[in-house]
C-alpha cells in the first residue's frame, strides 16, 4: 500500500490521505488487480492499432539489372529501375482509421467496466468485513448480558424463586450466541481475505492500513427515472458495445469502399545499350468476377449480430435495475422498521433500569430487557447489511455510486 507508482496514481486521482475508504480501496483495485491490468493492456493494443490502420501503404522500388554477353554494344548491361506507388481509394484508410478508433474506443470503456467490478468486488468485501465486526462487538456484549443472567438465575433457582427450566433456556441462549459469535469471527477472517483478493494485494498490507467503513453509515434515497437514466447513460459496458456498433459501420463502409479497385502508379526507367528509356504505367484491378459481395455480406451481418447484443444487453440493465431498485426498496422498509424495534427495545431497558433504581423489579428483569435490546441491535445491524447489499446490487446495475 505504500508503493511509489500507487501513491502518484491516487494523488492523481485526489485521494491522497485519510483512512481507506471503499472509493479509495477501490482506485487500489484499479491500479493493482489483474483484471484492470489486463483490460488496461488491451486498451494500449487497441489504441496501437489506430497508427497502424492511419498509416499509408509504402511504395515498392524494383531494380532488375541484366548483362547481355552475347551482343557487341556500347555496354552489355540492362538497367531498370521501377517504382511501383500504391493509391489507396474511396476513403479506405479513413474507414480504416475510424473503424480501428471504434475498436479503441470500446476497449477503454471496457477498463471503466472492469474497473467497476473491480469496486463491486471491494464494496462487498468491506461490507462483509464490516458486518461480521459489527455482530463480533453486538454479540460479545449480548454473551456477557447472558453470562450476567445466568448467574442471577443460578443464585435465584438455589433460593428456590425459579425453576431449572428458567436455567436451562438461559444456558441455550447462550450457547446460541456463543455460535454465532464464532460465527462472526470466522465471517470477519475470510472477509479480509476476500477484501486483499478483491484489492489484489496480501492480506497483511490490508491488515496495515485504517480501514474505514463510513460509506455504509447511510442508506440513500433512489429515484427509478434518474437510476434507469444513469444506467442507460453511464454503464462502461453498454457504451462499450456503441462502440463496437460504430466499428461494425466503420468496417461495412470499408469493405463498401473496397469494391472500388486501388490504383498502381508504376513509373520506372531503362538504360538499354546506352539508350534513355522512361515509361509511365499503372495497374488496377478489374472487378469483374466479384465486387466484394461477400465481405460486405459478412460485414452487415456482424453489424447486425453487434445491434442485436447491445440491444440484449439494454434490456438486461433495465431487468437488473428493477429488480435491484425493488430489493433496495424493500430492505431500506425492513431495516427502518429494525431501527424502530431497536429503539423500542432500548427505551424499554431504560426504563427497566429507572424501575430497577427505584426498587420495583429485579435486576434479573433488567438483563433480560439488555438483552432483548442487544438482540435487536444485531437484528438492526443484520438489516442494515441486507441494505447495504441491496444498494450494492443497485449500483452495479447503474454503474453508478448512490448519492
Amino acid at each position: 500500500m505504500s508503493d511509489a507508482g500507487l501513491r502518484t496514481f491516487l494523488a492523481e486521482q485526489g485521494a491522497t490521505g485519510g483512512a481507506w475508504t471503499v472509493d479509495r480501496l477501490a482506485l487500489v483495485a484499479a491500479y493493482f488487480h489483474p483484471d484492470v491490468v489486463l483490460a488496461r493492456a488491451e486498451a494500449d493494443e487497441a489504441a496501437a492499432a489506430v497508427k497502424t490502420a492511419r498509416q499509408k501503404p509504402n511504395p515498392v522500388l524494383s531494380f532488375s539489372p541484366k548483362f547481355v554477353s552475347n551482343q557487341s554494344a556500347p555496354t552489355p548491361w540492362i538497367i531498370f529501375p521501377s517504382l511501383s506507388v500504391p493509391i489507396e481509394t474511396a476513403g479506405k484508410r479513413t474507414w480504416r482509421t475510424e473503424q480501428a478508433m471504434g475498436a479503441a474506443e470500446a476497449a477503454r470503456w471496457r477498463v471503466s467496466a472492469r474497473a467497476w467490478a473491480a469496486r463491486s468486488r471491494v464494496r462487498a468485501s468491506m461490507l462483509e468485513l464490516h458486518g461480521a465486526r459489527e455482530n463480533i462487538r453486538l454479540l460479545e456484549t449480548e454473551q456477557r448480558l447472558h453470562d450476567e443472567a445466568i448467574r442471577k438465575l443460578t443464585a435465584q433457582m438455589e433460593a428456590g424463586d425459579v425453576s431449572p427450566f428458567e436455567l436451562t433456556q438461559a444456558r441455550l441462549a447462550l450457547n446460541r450466541t456463543r455460535l454465532a459469535l464464532q460465527d462472526a469471527r470466522r465471517v470477519a477472517a475470510t472477509a479480509e481475505a476476500k477484501l486483499a483478493a478483491a484489492v489484489g494485494v496480501p492480506s497483511n498490507a490490508i491488515r496495515s492500513v485504517s480501514l474505514s467503513f463510513s460509506s455504509f453509515a447511510r442508506l440513500p434515497e433512489a429515484a427509478l427515472a434518474s437510476s434507469r437514466r444513469r444506467a442507460l447513460t453511464q454503464r462502461a459496458d453498454l457504451m462499450a458495445l456503441l462502440a463496437d456498433y460504430a466499428a461494425s459501420e466503420s468496417a461495412l463502409r470499408l469493405e463498401i469502399a473496397r469494391q472500388f479497385p486501388d490504383v498502381r502508379w508504376t513509373p520506372g526507367y531503362e538504360f538499354d545499350q546506352g539508350q534513355n528509356r522512361w515509361q509511365l504505367g499503372f495497374q488496377v484491378e478489374l472487378p469483374v468476377l466479384n465486387q466484394n459481395r461477400g465481405p460486405i455480406a459478412q460485414a452487415e451481418a456482424r453489424r447486425k449480430t453487434v445491434e442485436a447484443r447491445f440491444l440484449a444487453q439494454q434490456s438486461t440493465i433495465q431487468g437488473e435495475l428493477d429488480a435491484a431498485l425493488a430489493a433496495y426498496r424493500a430492505s431500506r422498509a425492513k431495516a427502518s422498521i429494525a431501527a424502530t424495534l431497536a429503539n423500542e427495545a432500548s427505551a424499554a431497558s431504560d426504563t427497566t433500569k429507572r424501575m430497577v433504581d427505584a426498587g420495583q423489579v429485579s435486576a434479573l428483569e433488567l438483563t433480560r430487557r439488555q438483552i432483548e435490546a442487544s438482540a435487536a441491535s444485531v437484528a438492526l445491524m443484520a438489516a442494515n447489511v441486507e441494505a447495504q447489499t441491496a444498494a450494492g446490487a443497485l449500483e452495479d446495475a447503474m454503474q453508478a455510486t448512490l448519492k
